[in-house]
């Protein structure tokens, strides 16, 4: 398909060196002309929408009308961040008379972004703008897998005038990104991954006492109430487990269902699932493509062997009726009888596999909810006020969505608990993660000063 250089540690060097170059050069520049830059940016990349979505689409195999679909939400988060830039604000801190004392952010100066494969456009530039609002540079490691859009993007940034070298993108393995999470020069690390790589990511970026945010997937519950309304509660548990062929964090991999409806919804599931559309993801009328990867797709195959050792087998589990031998196709595929101790219900899968439980009561749904590793996301479905709020303070999470699933903004915070993650990657607590903390204290009328009062020699 193509060659991506595999860089070495001389060029994570070289990204380094001038992106610490263009990050004073951005620094000097009034807000206002920082955000005019990213809206620039952004208004390239709105121009950019076919080749951008090519990219992600031939690379990982997400429907090209979803790879289209996200480009506006880039744009958006530009247009989000570009306000950030100009409202970098501390605080005044009235606590010493005859004193101003006072907080303002800086820039830790170049911020390393290592990115995931299973949403490469998305990813990027929601870390390089939160990065390059708080005043920063970005040298951006995307996967190996998809690292076609993270070039374009970085081209894109060039050609709407941003000092040269203030994006910079790394391509390669994971030595690079270990190289990247090392470097002196690095002040910050933003990591999405796996929880296996984020400890190593989080253990390296330590050496020098780096700023870290980690977001490390999710094995996330969707709990279903008697009382909701269950024609919307099926159509999005759907959607959220196998959309993007179920490579997503966020995805509701676990559905916990009350047991006085467990059947009845379960079998709808179990049907709607087998009308999910797998295919060519160039093919507009399809709703999932292939796996990204082989490595990946043995991974998936692999769960869903085990599967079908542990819990009942009801929908799904093999090729796709309607593709033809090539591709990493596998069919949705839908789990009951999943016992709380199965792996299946317990590791996140990152494909479309769904796990069913079922509780009897509300503190039921919260233990089975809790009693995983993960504490990404989780959504509930119950026309209880009461009920929804108790379920909300007591799910040990970073985001709860209630009586829908997976909506996102720039300006929500999305941070991980447990496993799950360190730090925010979004909303306006993100700026923490790239800025450093001073405070100033300013003596203005004539109150001694610190010291010893030592007298002169006789």
């Amino acid at each position: 398909m193509a060659d991506v250089v595999q860089a070495d540690a001389r060029q994570v060097d070289a990204a380094v060196a001038a992106a610490a170059d263009a990050q004073r050069a951005w620094w000097r520049m009034a807000p206002d002309d920082r955000a005019a830059g990213l809206e620039q940016w952004g208004r390239l990349i709105a121009q950019d929408v076919e080749q951008l979505a090519l990219h992600d689409t031939v690379d990982m195999g997400r429907p090209v009308r979803e790879s289209r679909a996200q480009v506006p939400g880039a744009v958006g988060c530009l247009r989000y961040w570009s306000g950030v830039a100009t409202r970098l604000w501390g605080q005044q801190i009235p606590a010493l008379p005859g004193h101003l004392s006072y907080t303002v952010r800086q820039p830790v100066g170049v911020a390393g972004v290592i990115l995931p494969w299973n949403d490469p456009l998305p990813s990027f530039v929601g870390a390089v703008a939160v990065a390059l609002a708080g005043g920063n540079a970005a040298v951006v490691k995307p996967s190996e897998v998809s690292p076609h859009s993270a070039l374009r993007l970085a081209e894109l940034a060039d050609h709407a005038g941003l000092p040269r070298g203030l994006i910079n993108v790394v391509t390669g393995d994971g030595a690079v990104g270990d190289a990247l999470a090392r470097h002196p020069g690095v002040g910050a690390i933003s990591f999405t991954g796996s929880v296996a790589t984020g400890r190593r990511v989080n253990v390296a970026a330590s050496e020098t006492f780096k700023k870290v945010v980690l977001e490390m997937g999710g094995k996330s519950p969707n709990i279903i109430f008697a009382d909701a309304d269950l024609d919307r509660a099926l159509r999005a548990s759907v959607w959220s487990v196998f959309a993007n062929t179920g490579q997503a964090c966020s995805a509701g991999t676990r559905l916990l269902v009350d047991a006085r409806i467990a059947d009845e919804f379960t079998a709808r599931v179990a049907e709607l699932a087998g009308r999910v559309r797998a295919g060519d993801p160039l093919n507009s009328s399809v709703h999932i493509g292939p796996i990204a990867s082989r490595v990946q797709y043995d991974r998936v195959c692999g769960y869903i062997a085990t599967g079908r050792s542990e819990a009942t087998l009801v929908a799904g589990g093999g090729r796709p009726a309607d593709v033809d031998g090539r591709g990493y196709f596998v069919e949705p595929t839908v789990f009951t009888g999943v016992e709380p101790t199965a792996t299946i219900a317990r590791e996140e899968i990152f494909g479309p596999v769904l796990a069913v439980l079922t509780f009897d009561t509300e503190e039921e749904a919260v233990a089975l909810a809790n009693d995983v590793d993960l504490g990404l996301t989780a959504t509930v479905w119950t026309h209880d006020t009461g009920r929804m709020l108790r379920m909300a303070s007591q799910l040990q999470v970073g985001t709860v969505w209630g009586n829908t699933t997976r909506v996102y903004h720039p300006a929500f915070p999305f941070e991980g608990h447990k496993h799950s993650g360190l730090g925010s990657g979004s909303g306006e607590t993100a700026i923490e993660g790239c800025t450093r903390l001073t405070r100033v204290s300013i003596r203005y009328d004539d109150s001694d000063v610190p010291g010893w009062p030592l007298e002169p020699a006789e």
